[in-house]
C-alpha cells in the first residue's frame, strides 16, 4: 500500500514539472527585447548648453560657464540650478523609443510635436556642434510616454518617460533658488531684529544661549532647527520691484547669523506677497526672492521653543514690564485726578 502511495506521488510530481518546464521555457526564449535608446551615443559630460523654447513659457539658454550653469532669458542672465540641469541630461542619455507611431506631417499638431505646440530642444558641445535638436509633445496614452520627433526627421515616435515635466518649465525651474550655503557648524551667533526680537550665541563650552528677550539656556534641538534652516535657505520664487514697494528698504525683520571669523549673513524680510509668502533678500545680493512662512516660523521661533527656563524668564521679564506699565499707568492717572480737582476756596478774613 504504502508503495502504490509512493508511485502515485512520484507520478505527480512528474506532471506538476513537466507542465512548469513547458510554461516556463517559452518565456526563457521570448524574453522581450529592450528598446533601443534614441541617443544612443549621447556624453552629458559633453553638453555645453541647451536651448529651449515653448510657445507660452518663451526661450531660455543654458549655458555652462567655468564658475558654473547660467540661464538666459528675456535679456539677463542669472544662476542655474544645477539639479535641474543634471536631470535633463541624465534623461536625455536614458529616452527608449518605444514605437514609431505617425510620418505624417500633417499629424505633428496632433501628437504636439510641432514648433506651435512643442517644447524645442537644442542641446550642443562647447564647439556648437548639435548633439541633439527634438521636439517633444504631449504624454502618450499611459501617461508614462511622451511622444517625439527629431527636428530633421518626419517619424514621430513614442518614447519613455513623462519628459514634458523635465524640458517644459519656467524660467524659476532653471534659477538658482539658493538664499544661503553655509556651513551649520560654523555660525556662532544669531540675531532677530525687528518684532518678535531673538538673540542667541554659542558659548565656549559649545552650548547655546538666550541673550534676547531674556537670559536662559536655549533647547538644543530648535537651535539646530533654526541654523539648518538658515544655512540652506531657498526661495520658492523670486519677484521684480522696487524694494520700498516690497518693505525691504526698511524691513520688518533682519535676521543676521555671525561665523567663525567674525562674517556676517542677513536676511531681509519685507512685506506678505500673501497670506502664506513674504518677500525676503540676502543683504549682500540683489536677486528678490520669496520665501515660505513656515520657513519663516524656523527662522524667527517663538521663545516657548527654547525651552522651560526661557519660557518662564521671558513670562517673568513681561510681568515686570506690565507691573511697571500699570504703576506709571497709575501716576498718571493719580497725577491727573488732583489737577482736575478745584482748589479750596480760602475763608474771608472777619474784620
Amino acid at each position: 500500500m504504502n508503495f502504490k502511495k509512493t508511485l502515485i506521488l512520484a507520478a505527480v510530481l512528474c506532471f506538476l514539472m513537466l507542465v512548469f518546464y513547458l510554461i516556463e521555457s517559452p518565456l526563457k526564449n521570448n524574453k522581450k527585447q529592450e528598446h533601443p535608446l534614441l541617443f544612443a551615443e549621447f556624453d552629458k559630460g559633453k553638453a555645453a548648453s541647451v536651448f529651449l523654447k515653448t510657445s507660452d513659457k518663451g526661450e531660455f539658454r543654458l549655458k555652462k560657464k567655468p564658475e558654473g550653469w547660467v540661464v538666459e532669458a528675456q535679456g539677463k542672465s542669472y544662476s542655474a540650478d544645477s539639479t535641474s540641469i543634471d536631470t535633463l541630461l541624465d534623461t536625455l542619455g536614458k529616452i527608449r523609443i518605444e514605437a514609431v507611431v505617425s510620418k505624417n506631417p500633417n499629424k505633428y499638431s496632433v501628437f504636439e510635436v510641432d514648433s506651435g505646440k512643442g517644447a524645442e530642444v537644442k542641446i550642443a558641445d562647447a564647439s556648437q556642434n548639435s548633439v541633439a535638436h527634438f521636439y517633444v509633445g504631449k504624454s502618450g496614452p499611459d501617461l508614462f510616454s511622451t511622444y517625439l520627433r527629431m527636428e530633421k526627421s518626419t517619424q514621430v515616435v513614442l518614447s519613455s518617460g513623462i519628459l514634458k515635466t523635465v524640458f517644459d518649465r519656467d524660467l524659476k525651474d532653471w534659477r538658482n533658488k539658493t538664499i544661503f550655503s553655509l556651513k551649520q557648524e560654523d555660525v556662532i551667533e544669531y540675531q532677530v531684529k525687528g518684532d518678535a526680537a531673538l538673540h542667541f550665541k554659542k558659548a565656549d563650552s559649545g552650548t547655546w544661549e538666550v541673550i534676547e528677550p531674556a537670559k536662559s539656556p536655549a533647547k538644543k534641538e530648535t537651535v539646530a532647527d533654526c541654523l539648518k534652516t538658515f544655512c540652506s535657505l531657498k526661495a520658492v520664487d523670486f519677484a521684480e520691484g522696487q524694494l520700498q514697494d516690497l518693505q525691504l528698504d526698511k524691513p520688518a525683520k533682519e535676521i543676521t547669523a555671525t561665523l567663525k571669523g567674525g562674517a556676517t549673513k542677513t536676511l531681509l524680510v519685507g512685506k506678505d506677497k500673501n497670506a502664506f509668502q513674504k518677500f525676503v533678500k540676502a543683504q549682500d545680493a540683489e536677486t528678490i526672492c520669496v520665501l515660505e512662512n513656515y520657513n519663516m516660523e524656523k527662522l524667527s521661533p517663538a521663545i516657548d521653543t527654547f525651552g522651560q527656563a526661557a519660557k518662564e524668564k521671558d513670562k517673568g521679564t513681561q510681568t515686570a514690564k506690565e507691573q511697571n506699565k500699570a504703576k506709571q499707568e497709575k501716576k498718571q492717572k493719580a497725577k491727573a485726578k488732583s489737577s482736575s480737582q478745584p482748589s479750596p476756596r480760602k475763608k474771608p478774613a472777619r474784620k
